[in-house]
C-alpha cells in the first residue's frame, strides 16, 4: 500500500509555539496517523500572531486560511473560544468569508489528498466541493455541538453525502442516538490518546504543596465554556463552593484548574476565589503544555463527560474522576464507585462529600483509578496503534468498500 495523504479540515487546532491548545485531541490523530507513514496536512483558520505555515512533526503541516482582510480584523478564530462562542457584529459578518475561504482552501490541497478527514459536520459541509470536483473521499467525525447546532435536515444532507462517519465514542446514549439520527456508513474505532507526560514534577505544583506529596491535589481540566457549564452541567463553580465547604472542614487539600475561553467565567472564578479566601487552597494555572504531567501528579480529576478527550487523559494515566449524574452520562462504561465518582448536578454539598470521601480513602480511590484505566482500555488505544487501525480503515474507504 502506498503511502497516504490525509487532509485533516478542522476549526480548532494547537499550536505548540504559541502555546494555543485548541483541538489537541485532534493533533493526537494527525500525530497517529504520520506515525504510521502518513503525510499530513491540516487545514484551520487563521488566528491573530499564528503562523501561517507551520510544521509540527515531520510528516504533519498545518496551513492556517486567513479569511478577512486586514488580518488584523479577523475576529471569528480566537485561541480558547469556540467559533458558535463569537457574538460580535464584526465575527458575525465574517461567517461567509471564512466558509468561503475554508471551502477554496479544501479545494487547493483536495488533488493532493487521497482523504479528507473533516472533524465536525460543517467542515465536512465545506469540503463537499472538493469531493464532488476531484472525488476525494471524506469521512467525518460529528463531536456533538455541531449536531446541536445545525438543523437536522442539514447535518442528514451532509452524512448522506460523505463516505463514511467514524463511529469513535463507544457506548452512551447521545452516540447511540446519533447513529439512529442518521444515515450514514459508520465506521467503529476506538478513540486515539496520545500521552505527553515527561515524567518530571510541574514547578507550580511544586509551590502549591511544598514538595510535600500528602498534599491532596483537585485538578480540573477543559475549555472554559457556559455551552458546559449550562448544557452538560459541568461542575466548574460547584467545585469552588465545594472547595470553601472543605476548608470550614479543616480538610488538607489544593484545587488546580487548567482551562481557559470565557473570560466571564474566569472573572467570576476569580471573584469567588477572592470572596471566600481560598488563595490558600485554590490556583488558576490558565493552559498549559504539558497537561499529562499535571495529571499525573493528581490524586482526583474533574471536567471529564463521559468519553471526551478530558475523560480519556485521566482514564489512560489510571486517575479516578468527577463525574456528574444525568444523561450525558448514563448508559456509559462508568460507574460510580466502581471506576469514576458520580455528583448530584448542581450540589455542591454533595460534591464536598464526595470530595471528603476522597481526601480520606486515598487506597480506595487509587483502585477506582486503576479499574476506569483497564475499564477505558476497551474504548481508547495509543497513537501508534491507533493510526493503524485508523489507516486501515481509510483504505477501505479509499478502495470503496
Amino acid at each position: 500500500m502506498k503511502k497516504m495523504n490525509i487532509l485533516i479540515t478542522t476549526f480548532s487546532f494547537p499550536s505548540f509555539q504559541d502555546n494555543v491548545f485548541d483541538g489537541k485531541f485532534i493533533f493526537s490523530e494527525a500525530l497517529s496517523y504520520a506515525e504510521n507513514g502518513a503525510q499530513v496536512r491540516v487545514i484551520t483558520p487563521h488566528y491573530c500572531g499564528a503562523q501561517e505555515v507551520e510544521r509540527i512533526h515531520g510528516r504533519v503541516m498545518v496551513y492556517r486560511f486567513r479569511y478577512f482582510s486586514p488580518k488584523s480584523l479577523q475576529a471569528l478564530k480566537v485561541p480558547g473560544v469556540p467559533l458558535y462562542g463569537r457574538k460580535s457584529v464584526l465575527s458575525i459578518i465574517q461567517i461567509p468569508f471564512l466558509c468561503l475561504f475554508f471551502s477554496l482552501t479544501i479545494l487547493k490541497h483536495a488533488a493532493w489528498a487521497d482523504i479528507i478527514h473533516a472533524q465536525w459536520t460543517p467542515a465536512a459541509l465545506l469540503a463537499l466541493p472538493a469531493k464532488w470536483l476531484f472525488g476525494t473521499k471524506i469521512v467525518v467525525t460529528a463531536r456533538g455541538s455541531d449536531l446541536r447546532l445545525l438543523p437536522v435536515w442539514i447535518n442528514r444532507f451532509i452524512h448522506y453525502q460523505v463516505d463514511a462517519a467514524i463511529d469513535c465514542f463507544g457506548p452512551q446514549p447521545r452516540n447511540v442516538d446519533y447513529k439512529k439520527r442518521f444515515s450514514a456508513r459508520f465506521i467503529t474505532l476506538p478513540l486515539i490518546v496520545h500521552n505527553d507526560a515527561t515524567g518530571s514534577v510541574p514547578d507550580d505544583i511544586r509551590a502549591v504543596v511544598g514538595g510535600q506529596r500528602e498534599a491532596f491535589i483537585i485538578l480540573y481540566v477543559g475549555r472554559f465554556d457556559q455551552g458546559k457549564v449550562h448544557h452538560d452541567r459541568l461542575p466548574v463553580m460547584e467545585l469552588i463552593h465545594a472547595s470553601r465547604i472543605l476548608k470550614q472542614r479543616d480538610m488538607r487539600f489544593h484545587v488546580l484548574y487548567i482551562g481557559g475561553g470565557d473570560p466571564s467565567i474566569s472573572r467570576e472564578l476569580g471573584e469567588l476565589i477572592d470572596a471566600y479566601g481560598l488563595h490558600e487552597y485554590v490556583t488558576l494555572l490558565g493552559v498549559r503544555t504539558n497537561v499529562a504531567d499535571y495529571i499525573r501528579y493528581c490524586h482526583l480529576g474533574v471536567g471529564g463527560i463521559a468519553l471526551n478527550a478530558v475523560s480519556q487523559e485521566f482514564a489512560v494515566n489510571g486517575k479516578a474522576q468527577i463525574l456528574v449524574e444525568g444523561r450525558v452520562n448514563e448508559g456509559t462504561p462508568w460507574r460510580h464507585d466502581v471506576n469514576a465518582l458520580f455528583i448530584k448536578p448542581g450540589d455542591p454539598e454533595d460534591m464536598a462529600q464526595k470530595l471528603q470521601w476522597s481526601i480520606e480513602n486515598r487506597e480506595r480511590l487509587e483502585q477506582i483509578g486503576r479499574n476506569a484505566k483497564e475499564e477505558m482500555g476497551k474504548y481508547m488505544v495509543d497513537s501508534h496503534a491507533g493510526g493503524a487501525l485508523y489507516l486501515r480503515a481509510f483504505q477501505q474507504v479509499i478502495e470503496g468498500f
